[in-house]
């Protein structure tokens, strides 16, 4: 419970700007004119999660990679 504690507290941190609290690609860096991110939900579902690794560490298209946060 502790991990998912602590994974809720890193998304709402880091991804929730971009990626809205519900994954769906409305966060308020979105909806104040940057370029909508695809739902999370659809990435999760389609991709491997060893995609969704890389693109978080090293960044994709806008987004910057997180590895060193």
């Amino acid at each position: 419970m502790e991990l998912l504690d602590r994974g809720e507290n890193r998304y709402k941190i880091f991804c929730s700007p971009c990626h809205g609290l519900q994954g769906d690609g409305n966060g308020m860096i979105a909806m104040r004119g940057m370029k909508h991110p695809p739902p999370i939900t659809r990435i999760a579902c389609a991709s491997a999660k060893g995609y969704i690794y890389d693109v978080i560490t090293n960044g994709f298209g806008a987004m910057f990679g997180y590895s060193a946060r």
